[in-house]
């Protein structure tokens, strides 16, 4: 079977002695694995461009009967994101970006979802690649647009328990997807009695808090057309360092789990 198709590498690596895998997000074909022969070589001019990471291409790709991955047979660049790799930091960022979304997108899944999420991912990697916007802010949109994408969108439009839309100051119910007030949290907090207690500590629960000003950055991410969604900032350092701090817990909580490529760009941004 021999298939052209638009997508992003998202993930390389050699196998063997000198081949290597591309993890390729499409368009119409969700994310294809695909062996380049002759790709880990270490020999000059043995690498095709739109076969490097964050590069986005058009392919031509082959796969034999009962075969589990496609073969590379040729290509071009449509945009290259090189530019992320010449600062330490955003080049740290893009691969972590990039390995969130291979673990949320299924092998070949040709869902809506992986098409809106690709749009997302080269969306942040052309903020990225243009220096447009702080690198916290860019991670902090990527996490939770994509988290609510993939199926896991909370309710932010009042407080679950009274219906306040506008609370000054609020909680974040990280697991349960919803926001709690002040007030309600710290009635919440004084429960007396013994079975209410023992089934909240049953529960899994993540409580953050949270500004007004972090409150409404989040419904700004979930509810922004694509093309807008970084026309945004946070008035001051600290603002989007909680920002920051919220949508990562969020989306690793949901995730179930962690990523080494996010040390790393702590390791550096720090």
């Amino acid at each position: 079977m021999l298939i052209t198709t638009n997508g992003l590498v998202i993930r390389s690596y050699v196998t063997g002695n000198s081949d290597r895998v591309l993890h390729i997000l499409t368009e119409d074909h969700g994310r294809l694995s695909v062996m380049v022969k002759g790709g880990g070589s270490k020999r000059a001019g043995t690498t095709d461009p739109c076969t490097q990471l964050f590069t986005y291409g058009n392919y031509e790709l082959y796969r034999g009967k009962g075969g589990d991955l496609y073969w590379f047979r040729g290509g071009s660049v449509l945009i290259p994101f090189y530019g992320v790799t010449a600062d330490i930091t955003r080049m740290a960022l893009a691969t972590y970006l990039c390995d969130v979304t291979d673990d949320l997108t299924p092998e070949e899944a040709a869902e809506e979802e992986t098409s809106l999420l690709l749009k997302m991912l080269l969306n942040s990697l052309y903020v990225l690649n243009n220096g447009q916007k702080s690198p916290n802010l860019v991670k902090s949109v990527f996490e939770f647009r994509s988290a609510a994408l993939m199926g896991y969108c909370p309710d932010l439009s009042g407080c679950a328990l009274c219906g306040e839309e506008s609370p000054e100051n609020a909680y974040f119910d990280i697991m349960n997807g919803r926001i709690i007030c002040a007030d309600c949290q710290t009635k919440r907090n004084r429960l007396s009695d013994v079975r209410q207690v023992e089934e909240a500590l049953r529960e899994r629960s993540v409580i953050y808090p949270m500004t007004s000003s972090v409150l409404a950055a989040l419904r700004f991410i979930l509810s922004a057309p694509d093309k807008k969604i970084f026309s945004f900032s946070m008035k001051d350092t600290e603002e989007e360092h909680a920002l920051d701090r919220v949508t990562e817990t969020f989306l690793l909580n949901h995730m179930e789990r962690d990523f080494d490529t996010l040390h790393f760009y702590r390791s550096v941004a720090d």
